[in-house]
């Protein structure tokens, strides 16, 4: 038998610079985002992304998906 991936969960990363420590390195924070719907298109994301960046009033670094699959014996 062929094994399934089922995707169970989806969440959005976002990494953004907010600042520069003492030896003037870029502070580099995130923010995970849950529960995002698991078939949301990946432009409607990053829109959404671009979004909160406004609000944040921060540069985004990094934006990452990341998807949790179960897998099984189908």
């Amino acid at each position: 038998m062929a094994a399934k991936e089922t995707l169970l969960q989806t969440s959005v990363i976002l990494k953004y610079k907010d600042g520069l420590d003492e030896n003037g390195k870029e502070i580099i924070k995130r923010q995970t985002f849950s529960n995002v719907k698991i078939d949301a298109a990946v432009q409607d994301i990053y829109d959404v992304a671009l979004e909160i960046e406004k609000l944040l009033g921060k540069t985004l670094d990094e934006l990452v998906k990341q998807d949790q699959s179960g897998i099984t014996n189908a």
